[in-house]
C-alpha cells in the first residue's frame, strides 16, 4: 500500500536549501522510488501559523519511506537540512483505504 511522507518546516536559508540540500536529496528520492507530490514555499495557511515549507512525497510503501529517512548515507544530507531549518514536523502516513 502506498505511503506518504509529509514534512513541514521553517526554511531559514532558501538559497542554501536549494543549492546544497536538494541536489544531495535527489539520489535518495530515486533510490527509494519517491514521487514528489507537493514541494514549495507558496502554500497558503488555512489554519494556524504553519512553517514556510511543505513537502509531500509518495512511496510504494511505508518501508520505502522509512528506508530513506533511516538510510545511513542520507544522515549527512539530513544534517544539512537540520542546519538551515527549524520547526520541522514529519509523518509517515499510509494511503487512504475506504471503509467497506
Amino acid at each position: 500500500m502506498a505511503a506518504y511522507l509529509v514534512l513541514m518546516q521553517q526554511v531559514h536559508d532558501v538559497d542554501r536549501y536549494r543549492a546544497e540540500y536538494l541536489p544531495r536529496l535527489r539520489p535518495f528520492l530515486e533510490k527509494y522510488g519517491a514521487e514528489v507530490l507537493v514541494a514549495g514555499f507558496d502554500a497558503e495557511p488555512a489554519e494556524g501559523t504553519p512553517p514556510n515549507s511543505t513537502v509531500v512525497l509518495r512511496f510504494a510503501d511505508a518501508a520505502s519511506a522509512w528506508g530513506l529517512l533511516e538510510d545511513p548515507e542520507y544522515q549527512p544530507v539530513k544534517d544539512i537540512r537540520f542546519s538551515i531549518t527549524s520547526e520541522g514536523q514529519a509523518v509517515v502516513a499510509p494511503g487512504f483505504v475506504p471503509a467497506g
